[in-house]
């Protein structure tokens, strides 16, 4: 038994360096692994125990015995334990930071010599952690305290089994104060300078990558931190589990949302100042069977506001083309594709060309993407019947010369664009269909009268990203493993591919006879029309992307064949100059 204040003396005063040497002379782990335990540690704001046990470089059962002999103290022996959980911590907090309390209070006349809880630890050596704990756990603990050293699997079935067999509590007042006391506790931790620092590393790591998304995962023994760079998911060094419930919680705050809500999904944003730019993010919290993961969307609007469509790798012709179709006083202009294929950006890019003084422009949208000088916008709310469509029939009473709508979903939203369109406004918006023929039997089946088609769309323009080559290793492989410009990816930045169509005669024909995809096709390729599958490998041509990529974002006709295909050097025809709008680009280009 330890008395309470030797209890804290030994967990507040445990020398991690002093048991790091002690690891190394025991042959668990080499001088190499303790440093780079170290370096993640320091990167990841955690211990370095912590790291050894996330990196695989030290088992949790092997760590326990080392941490007994070291301290004097015992190995927990989950299999004879029967104490019951305490009362002194939330169960939550005990799972979430892999501690167990344990009461084993005596009934036996010596009972001011036994301990009375008994305290299950894996890591010592966060001391932020124990003041939390022991500032909790000391006013119950009676006479003393043992410590004793397991496993986080064995934690972690322990808090499973009793926690179920813990007894209701005896009304509703009660589970109010420990709900209330657990929500205090998390917003103090949310505050620490650990949790702070993860967080806005994270953010800063996920700028200097370029990415368009951060993905914060919660599993069963282990967290996942993932950007998405490229269109690609990457995996980061994660946060310690401990830390994941506070983490959380700071995202709450940060984006106003209800930090005692863990049962529904939550929307919010976060905006934030850091190296001097304003950065905003779109938060999404979601409940999953280990708890909640969030999902943050990163908007740079700075960036976004410079760049254009040749920043995004449209072709003079095709912008003049687009530019001219968005030009007409009436009529409808589309740009599709799936989800994460750059549409918005497209968008934002081809209305900026037309903004002027004489126009008046009203977008409508869900969520407003990004702010622009000079536009209404509008962002719709379907809880308070907001829809597209009520909208859209209020904003044609302005008298708008555009209208972008964000999306065009369902029939009552197609049918409010068709009817601005042909009223004399110009309406631009999106739709998620693959190709430029599938558009057009994509707006037939919304309940679009194949006449009304062809008197108000203007043009349709298909897009998909590829990830470009990396400058720095694409003509020599061997060294893109080791490359810091793509981290070893072999790609950086991204490019848009794109195929065109106005309407033509032939093509209005088609539509009205009812043709299908095919022959759409067909008849479009008739008349001189490029799918993006030949300009995608125009760009291979010019060595700014390759053919796996291609496979990857567009797909092959010959799934054999794309099993084989990797990123390979090429021989540079056209290499060209990007400007720092371009570079900043390769960040805009996300998802609609």
């Amino acid at each position: 038994m330890i008395a309470s204040s030797s209890a804290a003396s030994m967990l507040l005063g445990f020398d991690v360096r002093a048991f790091g040497r002690f690891l190394i002379e025991s042959g668990d782990v080499s001088e190499h692994d303790w440093r780079m335990a170290g370096e993640v540690a320091r990167q990841n704001a955690a211990s370095p125990l912590r790291s050894l046990l996330d990196l695989g470089l030290l088992g949790e059962e092997t760590l326990a015995v080392r941490l007994a002999e070291s301290t004097g103290c015992a190995r927990w022996a989950p299999d004879d334990e029967t104490a019951p959980l305490s009362e002194a911590l939330p169960v939550e907090f005990m799972r979430a930071n892999a501690v167990l309390a344990l009461d084993i209070a005596s009934p036996a006349a010596d009972v001011e010599a036994a301990p009375a809880m008994r305290l299950v630890c894996i890591d010592p050596s966060d001391h932020h952690l124990w003041r939390s704990v022991l500032g909790q756990v000391g006013g119950s603990a009676g006479a003393g305290i043992e410590i004793v050293f397991g496993a986080q699997k064995d934690i972690n079935h322990y808090i499973a089994e009793r926690a179920e067999l813990a007894p209701a509590a005896s009304g509703a007042g009660e589970d109010e104060i420990d709900v209330t006391a657990e929500i205090s506790q998390l917003r103090d931790m949310a505050s620490d300078a650990p949790v702070i620092r993860f967080f806005n590393q994270a953010v800063e790591r996920a700028m200097d990558l370029g990415a368009s998304d951060i993905h914060l995962e919660r599993f069963d023994h282990r967290v996942s931190l993932r950007l998405r760079v490229d269109g690609v998911l990457i995996d980061q060094p994660a946060p310690p589990l401990r830390m994941y419930e506070a983490l959380l919680c700071r995202i709450k705050i940060m984006s106003g949302l209800d930090i005692a809500e863990r049962r529904l999904a939550q929307d919010g944003r976060i905006r934030m100042r850091l190296r001097g730019r304003m950065v905003d993010m779109r938060v999404s919290l979601v409940p999953t069977t280990y708890g909640q993961d969030a999902a943050i969307r990163l908007q740079d609007r700075a960036r976004i506001g410079e760049i254009t469509l040749e920043d995004l790798g449209f072709s003079a012709p095709h912008i003049e083309s687009l530019v001219g179709a968005a030009s007409k006083s009436h009529g409808i202009v589309l740009v599709t594709g799936p989800t994460g294929s750059g549409k918005t950006t497209t968008l934002y890019a081809l209305l900026r060309r037309l903004i002027t003084s004489e126009l008046k422009v009203i977008t409508v949208e869900d969520p407003v993407e990004y702010a622009m000088d000079g536009v209404n916008q509008i962002q719709v709310n379907p809880a308070i019947n907001l829809t597209f469509g009520n909208t859209l029939r209020h904003v044609l009473r302005h008298d708008p010369d555009v209208i972008l709508i964000g999306e065009i979903r369902d029939q009552e939203t197609a049918e409010m664009a068709f009817q601005a369109a042909l009223t004399g406004h110009m309406v631009l918006s999106t739709l998620h269909t693959n190709d430029v023929p599938g558009t057009f039997v994509r707006l037939i089946d919304m309940g679009v009268e194949p006449y009304l088609v062809n008197a108000a769309v203007e043009a349709v323009t298909a897009q998909r990203l590829l990830r470009r080559l990396c400058t720095q290793c694409r003509n020599d492989p061997a060294t893109r493993e080791s490359c810091r410009g793509c981290g070893g990816l072999g790609y950086r930045g991204r490019i848009a591919v794109m195929e065109y169509s106005g309407l033509t005669s032939e093509v209005k024909r088609s539509i009205m006879e009812g043709a299908d995809e095919r022959k759409l096709r067909e008849t479009l390729v008739a008349g001189g029309y490029r799918d993006m599958r030949d300009h995608a490998m125009q760009l291979v041509a010019d060595g700014i992307t390759d053919e796996a990529e291609v496979v990857r974002a567009i797909g092959h006709p010959d799934a054999a064949e794309a099993a084989d295909l990797e990123p390979r050097a090429v021989t540079i025809v056209s290499p060209g100059r990007r400007t720092a709008a371009a570079r900043g680009a390769d960040e805009g280009l996300e998802s609609a």
